[in-house]
């Protein structure tokens, strides 16, 4: 089975990070430094889950032929699964923009409102700390990011970690960071949790230094 946490770090630091423990996953195409990236919420009503799960599902099918497209990634939480989260990259601005337009967003958006319980939260990314992309020193929160490329460069050398990449919200909110990762197994995963440089990471932006907020939940990726 697959599980991702959610992660969120107010202020200084907010992350909004899906760890994924899965025995295989893909890792998302090698891209360029234009590429687009958006994690987005759901919450559907409790006696409509079967039915949001397959509208979801068609979605990031049809979404994954357009033009453009490098990531298209569909999570169900594992204790509340009315709970989804779509983690998806595009090539630049112009794709994302395309794909939000599209006859297949304005299908999806009009079916899910009359079963969802909330509108659908999404955080724009850029790449901050992946596969393909090293930290910079730009944006708007140097001092939380020398803590973030640590964290990065560290859980990215673990045993059983297949990937870490983090991804960061364009300003006023660069403070923000989306936190996607990939382990082997949940061993592989509770080694994590207890690694030294994850432990540095939670001392580093405890609150009121840093005013953390540190939330986690488990998903499992949809097939």
């Amino acid at each position: 089975m697959r599980f991702a946490p959610i992660s969120p770090i107010s202020r200084l630091l907010a992350a909004a990070g899906l760890a994924i423990v899965a025995l295989t996953t893909s890792a998302p195409a090698q891209v360029g430094a234009d590429a687009v990236y958006a994690v987005t919420y759901l919450d559907v009503s409790t006696d409509w889950v079967p039915q949001g799960s397959g509208l979801i599902k068609q979605f990031r099918d049809a979404s994954r032929r357009q033009s453009g497209n490098l990531e298209f990634t569909v999570l169900q939480e594992s204790e509340r699964p009315n709970r989804f989260a779509i983690v998806e990259g595009w090539k630049d601005q112009a794709a994302f923009d395309a794909h939000a337009k599209s006859p297949e967003a304005s299908h999806f958006d009009f079916v899910l409102e009359a079963i969802r319980n909330s509108p659908p939260n999404q955080h724009v990314l850029r790449a901050f700390a992946t596969g393909a992309a090293r930290a910079d020193a730009g944006g708007g929160a140097a001092a939380a990011q020398p803590a973030v490329k640590a964290l990065a460069e560290a859980s990215q050398k673990e045993a059983g970690v297949l990937r870490y990449d983090i991804f960061q919200e364009p300003p006023p909110h660069a403070n923000h960071y989306s936190v996607v990762a990939v382990w082997a197994n949940r061993a592989a995963y509770d080694a994590h949790e207890e690694a030294a440089a994850t432990r540095a990471f939670r001392a580093a932006t405890v609150m009121p230094a840093r005013a953390n907020l540190y939330d986690q939940r488990l998903y499992k990726v949809l097939d």
